[in-house]
């Protein structure tokens, strides 16, 4: 028997070894669209109804500090603070915290803020700053609560405003059940239709809140907490070893370790905190490599932990891949570069490798997409519209191809990094000046090249995975071009939020 061309074994190699990127791959998505099965099996509107308001007298409310972490937020911190004064809570039982951990010159104007809201509203703020940020955000709320003897905890990050009625929501089910840990809100958007780019991260996050949140919930199964818009039992932060910050995701490590411990978590889909969607490709990125980041830090920091606790077997998988949801990016790519050869040779896979391939890649599509379209038509948007945003969020995703990647084997591999803040509209003053450092367009520069050649591969090659190279193309250019103009000044107007 003759050998086979070397060409036609380094692609039928390839092709083979792809299965196991892609096999992956299929999980998550499938485990995404299980999620969807999850949520509209269970009625997590019902079960969060079911917390009846409290018949304790006013002056038998728990006393709660509400946590404000800022760094060099600038125009941010003044409605936050303002929506956090107005909360509809004894003013007795209530105290707010400033963690100012800022470095721009701001931390004086911050102090003025809170000393004339202070004033205005009779409550007791203080403004508490650190020598070093060590910590990062984990440090900051930390150190705020070793300075208040308060019962529990609300964290709010600066972009997002409460209504007035969101502590006495939110604590129902902590005064009601002592089992309880925290309690986390969704996460409500006041910008969702500003640019294509806040329209794909309201797709995203509608996909987490109003589907994989409600649908863990409502089934049983172990929640985050998401960094913001919740409320703790201070007790139980330090019975599950307090905030660290030996991870990006301070919050999912908290949250896991708490309900590890014993505690439940409590999500509240009918109880909408509005905040900022991010408005700069590159800001939306970096917080998402930060996520990503996190994320797998956990999953190496807590996974032997939670292979072994004391749950049934479904629910440690579906916590682990919550937490490995990061490693698709390097997955992807390298399912990515495992084509190209089947793709540059023209021998796209065959036979039973063909159909095992297809199925898997479908799967993990059809899962993905599902769950990203049901989180927009929960969200109130109609069937077409809300496709047509999956559309839009699938492309954005290719584009954090190379930095996501890069955040998971980092992650992996223990490599620590910098707590770096989102640069968040309305941070900065009306006609300042700003240009990105020549470092920070390394990446947008790889990003562009890398989605040029694919999409050349898409174009001149009859490639057998073309959705998946057009997609991935579309998003690195989409992601990296806006980039691109941080080589030049360029003059960032603060705009007030489209409501």
């Amino acid at each position: 028997m003759s050998a086979l061309p070397i060409d036609l074994w380094l692609s039928l190699s390839t092709q083979a070894l792809s299965i196991l990127p892609l096999g992956l791959m299929g999980v998550l998505g499938l485990n995404l669209g299980a999620l969807v099965f999850l949520r509209f099996r269970g009625s997590p509107v019902d079960r969060d109804s079911s917390w009846p308001p409290s018949t304790q007298a006013l002056d038998q409310w728990p006393s709660v500090v509400v946590q404000i972490p800022i760094f060099n937020e600038g125009l941010l911190v003044r409605p936050c603070l303002e929506a956090v004064a107005a909360l509809d809570y004894p003013p007795d039982r209530l105290s707010i915290q400033l963690l100012d951990d800022s470095n721009d010159g701001s931390a004086a104007d911050n102090l003025r803020l809170a000393g004339r809201i202070a004033r205005e509203s009779g409550l007791q703020i203080d403004v508490l700053r650190r020598a070093d940020r060590a910590g990062f955000k984990a440090g900051a709320l930390a150190a705020g609560l070793a300075r208040s003897n308060a019962e529990l905890a609300a964290v709010l990050d600066v972009d997002f405003t409460p209504a007035p009625d969101f502590l006495r929501r939110a604590l129902q089910p902590l005064m009601q059940d002592p089992s309880i840990g925290f309690v986390q809100a969704r996460w409500g958007h006041r910008n969702p239709g500003l640019s294509w780019l806040t329209r794909a991260q309201a797709t995203l996050l509608d996909a987490h809140f109003r589907v994989e949140q409600a649908g863990r919930y409502c089934t049983g199964l172990p929640i985050a907490f998401n960094g913001t818009c919740g409320v703790w039992r201070t007790a139980v932060i330090t019975n599950a070893g307090g905030w660290q910050g030996d991870t990006l995701s301070e919050d999912l490590d908290l949250s896991l370790r708490t309900q590890l411990a014993g505690y439940r978590g409590v999500f509240l889909d009918d109880v909408p905190v509005p905040g900022e969607l991010l408005t700069s490709a590159r800001a939306w990125q970096q917080q998402q490599f930060r996520w990503t980041k996190g994320h797998v830090q956990v999953l190496r920091k807590l996974g032997p932990r939670l292979l072994r606790a004391p749950w049934p077997p479904l629910t440690r998988l579906a916590v682990l891949l919550q937490i490995a949801q990061g490693l698709f990016f390097p997955l992807a790519g390298v399912a990515l570069l495992l084509s190209l050869p089947g793709v540059v040779l023209e021998n796209p896979p065959r036979g039973t490798l063909a159909a095992v391939l297809s199925v898997i890649g479908l799967g993990g599509l059809v899962g993905a997409s599902l769950f990203l379209a049901s989180g927009r038509r929960l969200a109130g948007c109609s069937w077409p519209r809300s496709l047509l945003e999956t559309v839009g969020a699938m492309i954005l995703l290719g584009g954090l191809l190379l930095s996501n990647s890069r955040a998971a084997l980092e992650g992996l591999a223990g490599r620590p990094s910098a707590f770096i803040r989102s640069d968040k509209p309305g941070a900065r003053s009306a006609g300042m000046l700003t240009r990105l450092p020549t470092s920070a367009t390394a990446l947008p520069a790889a990003q562009t090249l890398a989605g040029l050649s694919i999409l050349g591969l898409f174009l001149f090659e009859r490639a057998w995975n073309a959705p998946f190279l057009a997609t991935t193309a579309l998003g690195l250019l989409a992601v990296a071009l806006p980039q691109l103009q941080g080589l030049f000044p360029i003059r960032l107007m603060a705009r007030r939020s489209q409501h």
